[in-house]
């Protein structure tokens, strides 16, 4: 298949985000007029050269979590429009070129022992491609309550035009991802970006307590400890006080039937939320340009209306895509099973 290539410089890559998220302190703007539809094209263009080294990541990644755990789910996604330049606006000092996490691959495993098992087995591995940055936002979770390993690593091989562009691995273990697509849900709903710690005080105060519930349940720690329980008296009154459980089955949406693949093939994914209703529109591999074609002229059409989300995603089977991205069709199953062990085995 024709992988899309890098077809523009990184000054003027630099430039096409600076002119579509204006803002007072952009200072490595070297002026020069570009025409909107240009610094669209270039965006588009850019992120769409991140699946070569994207896909390179993810096969590797794959194969190294499925000797950690037969089940381990692996996809990957390139990231929104509207994320990207939220990005850019939200983060200072912030330019297009050097964003880490337009292309970023995923693994879900059981547990917390086989997330650093994967973590341990790919740092040590002989591949060419540059570890760049490492987070352990497991035993230094965000003040969100986020928990995940996140490597970024830079394609180093044979296609020259990819060097160094980077790709984030994310490894979470079942109940860390149950938890973190509970916060993209109730954000989605909600019209809040709970994700990057933004919205209602209660949403994130609730989700930052589960976290921590989440966390013990996860290593067995006691339940009898009275520190222990002033954080789980908290979350239980938010809970009450959200009404949780209630608000979580109101935003369940139907799907349209999605045919089988046995081959990683590409998904559009859109979720509209006053239908309550995903589609989907399927890709072939060997389709790329044709999947990152209709993924941005179908940004285009709903970038003004806030009741579309788009996304484009790879996976290996329909079943993968519905268990690693369970937060586009707005499924908090698990996080609501594991929500109710904690109170299980606090009332035990």
């Amino acid at each position: 298949m024709e992988w899309i290539k890098p077809e523009y410089s990184k000054k003027q890559v630099n430039k096409a985000g600076d002119l579509l998220t204006p803002r007072e302190e952009f200072k490595h703007y070297s002026g020069g007029k570009m025409p909107l539809v240009d610094a669209i094209k270039i965006l588009f263009n850019w992120r769409a050269a991140h699946a070569f080294p994207m896909q390179i990541i993810l096969d590797f990644l794959r194969k190294t979590s499925l000797r950690v755990d037969k089940k381990a789910i692996a996809v990957q996604r390139l990231k929104r429009i509207s994320s990207i330049l939220e990005k850019l606006k939200r983060e200072n000092g912030m330019n297009l070129s050097r964003m880490e996490d337009i292309a970023g691959c995923r693994v879900v495993v059981e547990n917390c022992d086989q997330v650093y098992d994967i973590y341990e087995k790919f740092k040590k591995s002989r591949t060419k491609h540059i570890l760049y940055r490492e987070r352990d936002y497991i035993n230094n979770p965000k003040p969100s309550g986020y928990r995940s390993i996140h490597l970024i690593y830079k394609y180093n091989a044979g296609k020259k035009e990819y060097g160094g562009l980077p790709v984030e691995i994310q490894i979470r273990s079942q109940i860390q991802h149950s938890w973190a697509t509970a916060v993209e849900v109730v954000g989605t709903f909600t019209k809040q970006a709970l994700k990057a710690s933004s919205g209602d005080k209660s949403w994130l105060e609730f989700f930052r307590l589960v976290s921590i519930e989440f966390a013990k349940l996860e290593r067995n720690q006691p339940y009898s400890n009275a520190q222990y329980n002033s954080s789980f008296n908290e979350m239980s009154e938010l809970y009450n006080q959200l009404d949780v459980e209630k608000r979580l089955h109101a935003f369940k949406v139907v799907a349209k039937k999605i045919a089988s693949s046995k081959n990683d093939t590409y998904y559009l994914l859109k979720l509209n939320l006053t239908d309550r209703l995903v589609t989907v529109s399927k890709f072939q591999k060997k389709d790329l340009e044709n999947a990152t074609s209709q993924y941005d002229s179908e940004e285009q059409r709903y970038k003004d209306d806030s009741d579309i989300d788009l996304v484009l995603v790879s996976a290996k089977s329909v079943k993968d895509l519905k268990k690693a991205y369970p937060n586009y069709f707005l499924n908090t199953g698990e996080f609501s099973k594991n929500l109710k062990k904690v109170f299980k085995l606090y009332h035990s």
